[in-house]
């Protein structure tokens, strides 16, 4: 496997992890790390693979060695660690906290106001 397809597969398993974790990374190793428990004990581990031929594949002696099919292997197993997952529902899910966290606040706003009128108010 040459070094452009690898940087492809990389590419193509980073935009994975960012939509269906909404965990975006410069690398397919810093998406992996900010991604962390939220994936898969499998996809980790695939991830792990990965990173492990990908430093084999620098060396030349051990690159010509390597089998590309254990790179295809990991990236497959990784997409099926990342598969149970639907794409956006962890960022929509996200969303719906924040507008929930916001209403509450505002709820809370309203209330003090309103306490803070009666207050006022003498009643």
């Amino acid at each position: 496997m040459d070094e452009r397809a690898l940087a492809t597969l990389h590419a193509e398993l980073r935009d994975e992890i960012s939509q269906r974790l909404n965990v975006r990374g410069k690398s397919l190793g810093h998406a992996v790390r900010r991604a962390g428990r939220l994936m898969p004990a499998e996809a980790r581990a695939a991830a792990r693979d990965l990173a492990a031929l990908e430093a084999r594949l620098v060396h030349p002696t051990l690159a010509a060695r390597t089998d590309p099919a254990l790179i295809r292997q990991a990236a497959g197993r990784l997409r099926a660690g990342l598969s149970r997952y639907e794409p956006g529902a962890r960022a929509a899910r996200d969303r719906a906290f924040l507008m929930a966290e916001i209403g509450f606040k505002l709820a809370l706003l309203i209330g003090a106001g309103l306490a803070l009128l009666h207050w006022q108010g003498g009643v």
